[in-house]
């Protein structure tokens, strides 16, 4: 598939997902079916198991306006646009390391390790599998199509970089062979007694069982655990984990809020974000954005409330809260040294 065609796809599969007003999209097959075609000029490494002109229908056009918040072909779709907060429009879209991974599976290239790594600017590592020389020869196409798709999605802050990479294949050894069988009768035998069990790891020096909070034979289980690793040749002690299963969920939902967090704004020069962490606890959620700014810049104060302003407004939407159990959060920003700003 051509990226035009793979972008323009792309677009229209993220237009749907956004909730805008029906007269919008009405605006837009309108002008699908009236207007010419115009021309829009430019457009830590992750497991591997697991042209710059483009044309596109002015409904295209529409839906990315949409998405990057350009200039609307008219003031009242501008106006019904601008109430759809910046990162609520990139949360609703899919994460852009994942666009770029199913870009580059479609071009072929099967065999690949990505990464994407903050700071100054986002770094996007590509290494495709093979020598040097083949990272040489696909560079220039795979520049081209992952600059397509950050510029169109308004991005301006990144770098990057195209390697090579030879595949490593580590052979298991008998003791986690013995390991790994001894997990799966443990599990297999817990599970048939009726226990609600989550997950055994039998390879640390302690045999790890987690279960939900709502599975409440902790003592037993460990017992009955036990028992069944000695009667596989196992006298490791076990140790339980009771897990808030629910919890967990939210913390994994403001995971996906951090994510879209992160890349509006860390791929936006205008923020100079350079990364983020958090603390997550049920009371209250701590989001910590890192940017490369000092107090003294020019616009520091400015660039700071600009970025408290848009994590607000993502984050407060009905919807949102809903899903989080209207969970208290707290922006902290901080200066390229580590320090929180005092604005």
């Amino acid at each position: 598939m051509k990226m035009d065609e793979f972008l323009k796809k792309e677009i229209e599969e993220d237009m749907e997902k956004i909730q805008v007003p029906s007269s919008l999209y009405d605006y837009a097959r309108n002008i699908k079916e009236e207007s010419k075609v115009k021309d829009i000029q430019d457009s830590p490494v992750v497991k591997k198991r697991r042209n710059r002109k483009f044309q596109f229908a002015a409904a295209a056009v529409v839906g990315l306006c949409i998405l990057t918040g350009s200039a609307f072909l008219s003031p009242s779709i501008a106006e019904m646009a601008s109430k759809i907060p910046y990162l609520g429009q990139v949360f609703q879209t899919k994460p852009v390391f994942e666009l770029i991974h199913d870009a580059l599976e479609k071009e072929g290239y099967k065999n690949l390790a990505l990464g994407m790594t903050p700071g100054k600017k986002v770094l996007f590592e590509i290494r495709v599998e093979g020598s040097e020389k083949d990272a040489d020869r696909e560079r220039g196409k795979i520049t081209g199509i992952v600059e397509d798709i950050l510029k169109s999605k308004g991005y301006d802050s990144y770098e990057i970089k195209v390697s090579s990479f030879t595949p490593e294949i580590v052979e298991e050894t008998e003791e986690e062979k013995q390991m790994r069988q001894l997990g799966l009768k443990l599990e297999e035998g817990l599970r048939s007694s009726g226990y609600d069990i989550m997950t055994v790891n039998p390879y640390n020096p302690k045999i790890e069982v987690s279960i939900p909070l709502t599975e409440k034979r902790v003592d037993e289980i460990q017992k009955a655990t036990f028992e069944l690793a000695k009667a596989n040749g196992s006298d490791k002690e076990v140790v339980m984990d009771v897990v808030d299963v629910e919890n967990n969920k939210r913390e994994g939902l403001w995971m996906d809020y951090l994510r879209s967090i992160h890349e509006g704004l860390a791929l936006k020069k205008e923020y100079k974000v350079s990364g983020y962490g958090y603390s997550y606890k049920p009371e209250k959620m701590k989001i910590i954005i890192k940017t490369s700014m000092t107090a003294s810049d020019e616009g520091t104060e400015k660039t700071v409330g600009k970025i408290r302003d848009e994590i607000k407004a993502f984050l407060d939407s009905e919807d949102l809260n809903a899903k989080v159990g209207n969970q208290p959060y707290e922006v902290i920003v901080r200066d390229k040294r580590g320090k929180d700003f005092p604005f």
